[in-house]
C-alpha cells in the first residue's frame, strides 16, 4: 500500500511539480495551497506524513497548529528546504532532490490517502500544474465554478459543484469521455472561474474516483493504441453487426462499415476511449476488422499539370441533355463501394455529402471532385448487384467511363456500357491486386477513368 503524504506549498506551480515527482516514485500525494486548508485536512484524513514548505514552516504558524492538536502533534512532519549552507536537520528534506525525499518517506508507515484542495479563480500553463492537481484542489476547497482548459486542438471545460464534477465536454465529447481526455493533457492553459452551478449534470461518480479512473484510462488507452497501427491507418469492418456481439461490439462494426482512422472512430462513438479501443482489438483479433494501411493518407488527384490537363478533359465530359457535373461510375460490391469513398474522401479538394452509404444496392453519389478552375467530377457508386441490374439504365446514360473494381462483375455491366457507348475500364487489370481503401491506388484509378473518357 502507498504512503499518503500531504503536501503543503502557497506556490501551485511548484506543488503540482513535486507532488508529480513523487508520484513517480510510487507515494500517493495530495496538495494543499494555504495553511488554513492544510490544517482542516489533515484533520479529517491524518496523513502518513506532511511536507511543508521552507516558506510556510519558517512562518512558525503551521507548525505551532500542528503542535496544539493531539491528533496533530504525532503527525510525522518535515520541512522542504532549497540551498543549504550546512547540513540537513533531522526534520528537513531537500525540496530538489525527490529521491532522497522518497527513501525517507518510505521508513513512515502508510495512512489512509488525503485530498486536497486549492482557493480563489486562477489561470496558469498546463506544463508547470497538471489537470489533476488542479481538480483535486478545487474538490477539497468545494468551489463552484467552471475550470475552462485551452489546447492546440480546441477547448474543453469541466464543471464543479461544491468540489464534484458534474459535467465536461471536449470538442465532440461529453461526461466522463471528455474528463478522461482532458486529463490526459499536458500542453496548454487553464482558468478557473467561480460561478452559478451547472445545469446540466452527465458526470455522477465521486470526483476522486473519478481522477483515479481517468488517469488509468489515459495510460493504459495510450499503451492499446499501439497495437492499432499507424494514425494513418484505416479500419473497416468485415462482417455485420448483426452477430451476437455486445452492444459496443456492434456500434464498432456499424461505424467501421465505412473506414475510419481509429481516432475518427473514437470522435463518432460515445463510449469512453479505453473501451473503443479494446473492442476494436478484438475485432481485430478475430479478423471481424481489417486494417488498411496507410488508408488514411491525404493525396493529390494528380501533380499540378496534370490537373490542370484533367480540369480541361472534365470541362468536355458534358453530355447535352444531361444537368449536374459530369460523371464517372464506380461499379463494386456494397462493401468496396464503402472503402471506396472513404479513399475518395482523401483526396483533396474533394467533398462527400455523407459518411454513410444508402442500405438498398442503388446508385449513389460517392464524392465530387474539385479540379481547377471551376471544374467538378461526381464518383457515383453503382452496387454490383445483379437483380438491380434493370436499374443501370438510369444511372449509365450520360457517364463518361465505368471503374469496375472486381475481376468478376455482375453478367451484363459490359454489354449496358456498349449499349449506351460509355468506356470501361478493369481496376485489376490495370492495378493487379486492388486495395480499395487505398487514397493513392483510387486517385490512380479516377485518372485512368478520365484519360480513358477522353480517348474514346
Amino acid at each position: 500500500m502507498a504512503l499518503n503524504v500531504l503536501l503543503i506549498d502557497s506556490d501551485v506551480e511548484a506543488l503540482s511539480e513535486l507532488g508529480s515527482l513523487l508520484r513517480a516514485r510510487g507515494l500517493s500525494v495530495s496538495l494543499a495551497d494555504s495553511i488554513p486548508v492544510a490544517i482542516d485536512q489533515a484533520r479529517k484524513l491524518s496523513p502518513g506524513a506532511v511536507l511543508v514548505a521552507e516558506a510556510l514552516a519558517n512562518a512558525g504558524q503551521l507548525v505551532a497548529l500542528f503542535d496544539a492538536e493531539p491528533s496533530l502533534a504525532t503527525l510525522p512532519l518535515f520541512e522542504l528546504v532549497g540551498e543549504l549552507t550546512s547540513g540537513l536537520l533531522p526534520r528537513q528534506l531537500p525540496r530538489l532532490e525527490p529521491d532522497v525525499i522518497a527513501r525517507r518517506l518510505w521508513t513512515i508507515e502508510s495512512s489512509p490517502p488525503p485530498v486536497s484542495s486549492v482557493g480563489g479563480d486562477f489561470r496558469g500553463d498546463l506544463k508547470q500544474v497538471s489537470i489533476t492537481d488542479l481538480l483535486q484542489l478545487l474538490s477539497m476547497n468545494r468551489r463552484t465554478g467552471t475550470l475552462t482548459i485551452t489546447t492546440a486542438i480546441g477547448v474543453g471545460e469541466v464543471r464543479l459543484v461544491h468540489g464534484e464534477i458534474v459535467d465536461a465536454i471536449y470538442l465532440r465529447a461529453e461526461g466522463s469521455k471528455a474528463l478522461f481526455r482532458l486529463v490526459g493533457e499536458t500542453d496548454g492553459s487553464f482558468a478557473f472561474i467561480s460561478g452559478v452551478a451547472a445545469a446540466l449534470r452527465r458526470v455522477e461518480q465521486p470526483t476522486q474516483a473519478l481522477l483515479l479512473e481517468g488517469m488509468r484510462q489515459v495510460d493504459e488507452a495510450r499503451m492499446a493504441r499501439q497495437s492499432l497501427g499507424s494514425a494513418e491507418d484505416a479500419l473497416q469492418s468485415l462482417t455485420s453487426s448483426a452477430n451476437a456481439r455486445d452492444d459496443l461490439a456492434e456500434r464498432v462494426l456499424m461505424a467501421l462499415e465505412v473506414p475510419h482512422t481509429i481516432d475518427e472512430l473514437l470522435d463518432l462513438l460515445p463510449d469512453n476511449d479505453l473501451a473503443i479501443i479494446k473492442a476494436t482489438q478484438q475485432l481485430l483479433n478475430d479478423s471481424s476488422v481489417r486494417k488498411i494501411e496507410r488508408g488514411a493518407v491525404r493525396v493529390e488527384l494528380a501533380d499540378a499539370e496534370q490537373l490542370n490537363v484533367l480540369s480541361n478533359v472534365v470541362r468536355q465530359l458534358r453530355r447535352p441533355g444531361f444537368s449536374g457535373n459530369p460523371r464517372i461510375i464506380l461499379f463494386a460490391s456494397q462493401n468496396r463501394l464503402g472503402a471506396a469513398m472513404h479513399s475518395l474522401s482523401r483526396i483533396a479538394d474533394a467533398w462527400r455529402s455523407s459518411d454513410c452509404a444508402p442500405v438498398a444496392p442503388v446508385a449513389h453519389t460517392l464524392a465530387t471532385l474539385r479540379l481547377n478552375d471551376g471544374a467538378e467530377l461526381d464518383v457515383i457508386g453503382l452496387p454490383d448487384t445483379a437483380e438491380y441490374g434493370p436499374l443501370w439504365g438510369m444511372t449509365l446514360p450520360g457517364s463518361a467511363a465505368v471503374l469496375v473494381l472486381g475481376e468478376e462483375p455482375a453478367g451484363g455491366i459490359d454489354s449496358a456500357c456498349n449499349i449506351f457507348g460509355i468506356p470501361l475500364v478493369r481496376a485489376e487489370a490495370l492495378l493487379g491486386s486492388v486495395e480499395e481503401g487505398d487514397p493513392r491506388q483510387i486517385a490512380l484509378l479516377v485518372r485512368a477513368a478520365l484519360e480513358a473518357a477522353a480517348g474514346r
